[in-house]
This record gives structure tokens, C-alpha cells and sequence, in this order.
């Protein structure tokens, strides 16, 4: 073979390895995008179930809390999700209920505090346990 020959095969040989990896590239942009979208179907999907399964004040609340601590939304709609597969869920969940969970979620206990005229502020838990 002649080193012109030569050098022209290599180059077929470069250009084909060139155009393989451009294949393989579209193929896995275009499977990253199938998935893409499927993943914003699914979103949708759950979060028009989402949206039947609360009450008007309660949609307001979730997308607020979506916007402030989407981690703890998200697991909240996964919760709802769950209760309403499991048909453990018998009427739509008010903004307390929503409130409960994300309380339960975060770790946060609800206090109440009461101020009596010339004492200190205190919980009400512990205000009742004195009464008793």
C-alpha cells in the first residue's frame, strides 16, 4: 500500500468512529429527553391528583409551601399519593390537615403560649398541668 492509501483509510476509519459516536450522542439526548418528559407527565399527572384530593385553601397552601420548602411539598404529595392508592383517604384534606403533616415532617410541635396579667408567658400544656 501506498502512504497515500494508507492515510485515506485512516481517515474512512476516523470519520466512522467520528460519525458512531454522533449516533451514540443524539441516542442517548434523545433517550435523556424521552425521560425528561415523561418525568413532567408523571409531575402533571400527580399533581392534578393532588390538586382534587384538597380543598381550595389547602391548594393555595401547598403551592405556597411548595415554593418555600419544596423537599417537604414533595413528600406531602407523595403522602397523598400513597393515601389516596391505598383508599385510605374519604374526603378531601383541609389546610389544618396539610398543616399536620408538615408539622409531623419538619419535627415541629405546635405551641400555645399564655400570658396571665403580671406572671411570665407560659405553655399552655404546662399551665394545665399546674391547674391540676
Amino acid at each position: 500500500m501506498t502512504p497515500d492509501r494508507e492515510l485515506d483509510s485512516l481517515r474512512e476509519k476516523r470519520k466512522k468512529e467520528l460519525l458512531a459516536q454522533n449516533i451514540k450522542k443524539e441516542l442517548a439526548l434523545k433517550k435523556q429527553e424521552k425521560e425528561t418528559n415523561q418525568m413532567k407527565q408523571r409531575q402533571v399527572r400527580a399533581t392534578v391528583i393532588v390538586n382534587k384530593a384538597l380543598e381550595p385553601e389547602a391548594l393555595v397552601y401547598m403551592n405556597w409551601l411548595t415554593k418555600s420548602n419544596p423537599a417537604v411539598a414533595l413528600t406531602i404529595k407523595d403522602t397523598i399519593i400513597l393515601l389516596i392508592q391505598k383508599k385510605m383517604l374519604r374526603k378531601q384534606l383541609s389546610k389544618i390537615d396539610i398543616i399536620k403533616i408538615e408539622r409531623e415532617l419538619t419535627g415541629v410541635d405546635s405551641k400555645i403560649q399564655v400570658k396571665r396579667r403580671g406572671k411570665e408567658i407560659t405553655d399552655l400544656n404546662e399551665n394545665l398541668k399546674s391547674k391540676e
